[in-house]
């Protein structure tokens, strides 16, 4: 009996689905959204695990300039040592410089990163060089700054999340659940009600308010990009959950 009454309501749900133009569109629309996203979300991961491992990194150079060795050796020795994204990034611009220059692939170094924080290390660097400053010293007091400034973007981070991931389980999750649940019970399909266009502007409604939602949560994480391109996934989600919990409700109560 309960299988039955389960297979019902998924062929009930499956036949909303294909009446609803919403649905139709965002399902497609979400595959096709989601090979947008995930590079980006590949490259915003890559991006930071270079950020994370710079401070070390200039820490190891400090060590290897304090012991006595010139600039360039200390990168490429740092380089060599590490084989994580950064260190094998480095060392294929230290190869290349055998062509051009030590500052040529440090500069060749901070734009296959694409991060703004390498770009300002080389750029310190290329300026201490010009001065003849310390370079032990000026690498030591960069490794000791970024470590601070990469917590610092960790506990915003964090904070920040919790925000959006807060505001997206209210409005993607809770709101179509507890709209659907209510006009299910009070004017579900054993009802009667000719809902019709109100159901179909309550289905639009609810993927709307999704999508602004995931959309300002990717503004609050400077992840605008890759939230954009993950909207639609979660407007057909919520679609799906208005529409699921309507059918279940009305079925039940």
């Amino acid at each position: 009996m309960c299988e039955e009454i389960g297979e019902n309501m998924i062929w009930q749900l499956m036949e909303r689905l294909n009446d609803n133009p919403a649905a139709i569109l965002l399902l497609p629309l979400s595959i096709i959204c989601l090979g947008g996203a995930i590079p980006l979300m590949r490259e915003h991961s890559r991006r930071r695990s270079i950020e994370r491992a710079l401070p070390e990194m200039l820490e190891l150079i400090s060590a290897e300039l304090g012991a006595g060795l010139g600039l360039e050796q200390a990168f490429a020795d740092v380089a060599k040592s590490r084989n994580d994204e950064a260190g094998k990034l480095l060392d294929l611009a230290l190869e290349r410089a055998q062509a051009t220059s030590f500052s040529a692939a440090l500069a060749r170094f901070a734009i296959e990163t694409r991060s703004s924080m390498v770009q300002r290390v080389v750029n310190l660097l290329d300026a201490a060089l010009e001065q003849n400053a310390p370079l032990q010293d000026v690498t030591y007091r960069m490794s000791i700054e970024y470590e601070k400034l990469n917590t610092l973007l960790r506990m915003k981070e964090e904070k920040v999340f919790g925000q959006a991931f807060t505001m997206i389980i209210l409005m993607a999750l809770m709101l179509p659940v507890i709209t659907g649940f209510i006009v299910g019970v009070f004017a579900g399909p054993a009802t009667g009600y000719p809902l019709g266009s109100t159901l179909n502007a309550l289905y639009i409604f609810s993927a709307a308010a999704t999508g602004v939602t995931v959309v300002i949560s990717g503004r609050m994480l400077d992840r605008l990009g890759q939230y954009v391109w993950v909207a639609p996934l979660g407007m057909f989600i919520s679609t799906v959950l208005f529409q699921g919990v309507y059918l279940v409700a009305g079925n039940l109560f």
